[in-house]
């Protein structure tokens, strides 16, 4: 009876506020808005409650669970989130950044903190149905307490599942805020992705010249965009993915040819070794190798 209704009601909703996010408005104003009008479609849809109270037991969990939290949780995320704008420090990237990981820490201490009851809400879990979402046993030392933002017009903790759907799409923003102060980044640096994954770091371990000596032998044969990339730009490109200062290239080359106790292309040697040794140790004959390939 109520999901025909709460969807149309949602609908509305969502193009209200969409309609918010296009008219300029200073913060609080914008934030008024949108709490009034998550406000409007709570009454009504409270109203819709009083009118066509649940049928059974069964109803009336469902509502708490799935119907109210939908709309209670505007309240929450829009508050929250003007307050996490309204924080941003103005300038410095690091304090932003730094800024950003604690709002995430803070909300990763929340679902801390309720961790019975956001597990039963990650895992949707049904056993306790009836104690959360009806009005059954209120006073249960198993009801979470909750503080937050009126109206309370649910259950204990369809207010709290209210937060965590909140929190969970605030947490979300936050790690797109941070993938946009990264932005792409260089690979030895690491980043949020837009999914809020750490990209991996990638970072040259070996001897800078090493590396140096591997470009100069990279752009000689003409390997990079058929040999039309500069080396300046080359070095440029393989340095700040490796996370490294490759200087000036035509230093890197003086560097190469003045050395005195090694071979001058000492580790394009130091590769082609490791590279033949690798096959031959491939090549070599292993019995165990043969039986399986064999068969027998």
């Amino acid at each position: 009876m109520y999901n025909k209704f709460s969807e149309k009601l949602l609908g509305e909703l969502h193009a209200r506020l969409e309609s918010l996010s296009l008219v300029e408005l200073s913060p609080v104003p914008l934030l008024k808005a949108q709490v009034s009008a998550v406000a409007d479609a709570l009454k009504d849809l409270t109203d819709f409650l009083a009118a066509h109270p649940p049928l059974d037991k069964q109803e009336e969990i469902g509502y708490y669970k799935f119907t109210y939290p939908r709309f209670k949780s505007l309240i929450v995320y829009y508050t929250e989130y003007h307050y996490l704008l309204v924080g941003v420090p103005e300038s410095g990237l690091k304090a932003k950044k730094k800024y950003y990981l604690s709002r995430l820490s803070a909300i990763a201490a929340f679902f801390e903190q309720h961790t019975l009851h956001y597990d039963y809400f990650r895992l949707d879990g049904g056993m306790l149905d009836e104690l959360f979402y009806s009005a059954v046993d209120a006073g249960n030392v198993l009801q979470p307490i909750v503080l937050g933002y009126g109206p309370f017009l649910g259950t204990a903790m369809s207010e709290l599942v209210s937060w965590f759907m909140a929190l969970e799409r605030l947490r979300n923003d936050i790690l797109r805020l941070l993938h946009g102060l990264s932005g792409p980044g260089p690979m030895s640096a690491t980043v949020v992705d837009p999914t809020g994954t750490l990209q991996r770091e990638f970072k040259w371990t070996g001897e800078d010249i090493h590396l140096i000596e591997l470009v100069h032998g990279i752009h000689l044969t003409g390997q990079v965009n058929n040999g039309s990339i500069g080396i300046v730009e080359l070095f440029k490109v393989v340095g700040t993915f490796f996370g490294v200062n490759l200087r000036v290239p035509k230093r890197g080359f003086d560097d190469l040819k003045a050395r005195k106790t090694m071979s001058k292309t000492a580790f394009l040697d130091m590769m082609r070794s490791a590279v033949l040794k690798k096959m031959d140790e491939d090549d070599a004959y292993d019995p165990e190798k043969a039986r399986r390939r064999n068969g027998f």
